[in-house]
This record gives C-alpha cells, structure tokens and sequence, in this order.
C-alpha cells in the first residue's frame, strides 16, 4: 500500500536511488495505490557515481526534485494469488516508466511477479527474475 507521501527504493538502472510519491495515477480506490498502479514521484536521492561521464542531458534528466511517472512492482503488503498463496516483500519499490508504462531503464534489478509482467509485457522483457 503506497499512498502520498510515501517513500520508495528505484530497483532500475537509471541512477536514481529514491523517490516520494507525490500523486496515485492509475488506482482502484482512490489515493491508494497497490501492485502494478502508476504513481507520480519526486526523486529524492541519486547515485552520483553512475552518472560520472555521461552527457549533460542524461544528468539534467534525473537531477534531485524532478518528477517522473512510477510503476509499483514490490509492496510490503500481502499479495494473494488464485491458488491461496501469499506473497510479500520486505520493501516498495519501482520502476521508472514513460507515459505508455515502459520502463526507461533496459534492466530491472530484484524478483517481480508473474501476474505483473503478464499484465505488462514490456516489464517482462527486461526482467530477470520472476516469482
């Protein structure tokens, strides 16, 4: 369950460490967002040292404060499959994606679920690890 205000872990490759949900954008119920919903987030903290040799455009895009659109992949809320088993992670975490939900990076780090990436194929394919 992430909600406004919430700080979260970026498990991408695309030099942001965290971010802060500012807005739920694609949710059932309203200001509450679970797994696979889009969120609108500030960055609060970047890996400077991944950003060392690269065009000034690329740093200018991740600086601290600017907004990006996230999808949630990892809550710490249960998640209940059709066979009755519970799934839960020990943090939330999220993807950074563009407007049409694919993800900016080309690797996502840590396990995501199979109904996610069933739901959003552009997730499965630049995934390693699936449960």
């Amino acid at each position: 369950m992430v909600q406004q205000g919430s700080i979260l872990k970026v498990t991408d490759r695309t030099g942001v460490v965290l971010v802060q949900c500012i807005k739920v954008l694609g949710s059932s119920k309203k200001g509450i967002a679970y797994l696979g919903d889009i969120i609108l987030v500030s960055v609060k903290k970047i890996n400077t040292k991944q950003f060392q040799g690269t065009a000034l455009r690329k740093k200018r895009k991740f600086l601290k404060g600017t907004l990006h659109r996230g999808l949630i992949v990892r809550t710490k809320v249960n998640y209940k499959r059709l066979n009755g088993v519970f799934i839960k992670f020990n943090e939330n975490s999220l993807v950074l994606v563009n407007k049409r939900s694919v993800p900016i990076s080309n690797r996502i780090n840590g396990p995501i679920l199979k109904e996610l990436c069933i739901k959003l194929p552009s997730i499965g394919c630049v995934t390693r690890f699936m449960i």
